[in-house]
C-alpha cells in the first residue's frame, strides 16, 4: 500500500514516491516550479489539487464534486489578508490565466508547500490554514 493518498503527480508518467513528492514540496518552498498537480484519482480528473506559483506567490485549488455533479473549489485563506476588505489581485493566476486576489493566495511557500505535502499523505486539506469553498459555475 502507498504511503501517499495521490494517484496522480503531474503526469501519469511521473511516479508517486518519497523522492518526487519531496522534489515537488523542495520546489515550491524554495520558489523552483510554476506549477503542481496533485490527484486523488489515477488520472487526476476527479478531485485534484493544483498549484501554481509566481513570485514568491502560491495559488492552490482543490476542486472537488461533491453529490455528483456539485463542483466546488477550496482555497485557502492568506493570515495576512484574511480581514482586508480588497481583494487585490496577487502576482499569480490560477493555471497562468485566472487571477486570484491576495485574500486567497499564499505569500508564504512553507506554508503553501506544507499545504501541498498534507494534501499528499492524507488527500485532505492542511488543518493549519482556513479554506473557502466557492461553487463553480458549469
Amino acid at each position: 500500500m502507498s504511503e501517499f493518498a495521490i494517484q496522480f503527480l503531474n503526469s501519469e508518467d511521473q511516479p508517486i514516491t518519497q523522492e518526487t513528492v519531496a522534489e515537488v514540496v523542495e520546489g515550491i518552498r524554495k520558489d523552483r516550479i510554476s506549477d503542481a498537480w496533485l490527484g486523488l484519482d489515477e488520472y487526476g480528473e476527479e478531485e485534484f489539487l493544483s498549484v501554481d506559483l509566481r513570485d514568491g506567490w502560491a495559488a492552490i485549488c482543490f476542486n472537488t464534486y461533491e453529490g455528483g455533479n456539485d463542483a466546488h473549489m477550496y482555497m485557502p485563506v492568506n493570515p495576512a489578508y484574511a480581514d482586508s476588505e480588497s481583494n487585490e489581485d496577487s502576482p499569480v493566476d490560477i493555471g497562468g490565466q485566472t487571477p486570484i486576489g491576495k485574500r486567497n493566495a499564499l505569500d508564504d511557500l512553507n506554508l503553501a508547500a506544507d499545504c501541498v505535502y498534507h494534501f499528499a499523505k492524507t488527500g485532505e486539506l492542511y488543518p493549519g490554514v482556513k479554506w473557502e469553498k466557492d461553487s463553480l459555475d458549469s
